[in-house]
């Protein structure tokens, strides 16, 4: 590998992220102390859980990992925190390059004027780079709820069900922070 590689790969950021049982999950976040995994809950079915990993190491530890290049980040992307909302999309080879530059334009333009994103990352499936997914965090889900509604959103012009881009969410939060708001 040259300079040149070593360089260009040191600096790529990945995201990976596996889905289990609570139990099989924390047993993994045990196992992996240096690492730092991160549970999460999915929001709408408190037995679905995931462990997330963002890192500039391009293996898993996950024995079935979902791999993720990250194409772009901003905000407060350091750590992820907060609420998260994953937005899948495939997009046909021709359309890839265009969505992903209107993407880093628009995800620019909003952490500027959107109350309550901390964050946004633009990402490429490893295995499938035609299949994008854009994990956005914000401080709660309320914030999330306001600016999905609203008539700008670049994403609203793939959602219809017979479309060919296949665009799904996902919502998550920390399973730690999940405990501490039911527990009163």
């Amino acid at each position: 590998m040259s300079n040149k590689e070593r360089e260009s790969s040191a600096m790529t950021t990945y995201l990976h992220t596996t889905f289990g049982s609570r139990a099989i999950l924390q047993a993994l976040q045990q196992s992996h102390p240096q690492r730092q995994l991160m549970l999460t809950v999915h929001t709408g079915d408190q037995t679905r859980f995931q462990l997330i990993e963002k890192t500039s190491q391009d293996q898993s530890v996950f024995t079935t990992p979902v791999s993720y290049t990250v194409l772009a980040e901003a905000g407060d992307t350091t750590d992820i925190r907060g609420w998260l909302n994953f937005t899948f999309i495939t997009l046909p080879e021709q359309e890839r390059a265009n969505f992903i530059r209107r993407w880093k334009k628009y995800q620019a333009d909003i952490l500027v004027t959107r109350t309550g994103l901390t964050g946004v990352f633009l990402l490429a499936r490893v295995d499938e780079p035609r299949q994008i997914a854009i994990l956005t965090t914000w401080v709660m889900a309320a914030n999330w709820v306001l600016w999905r509604a609203e008539v700008d959103n670049p994403l609203a012009r793939y959602e219809n069900p017979n479309s060919i881009y296949h665009l799904r969410e996902c919502q998550y939060e920390f399973a730690a922070l999940r405990e501490k708001s039911t527990v009163f």
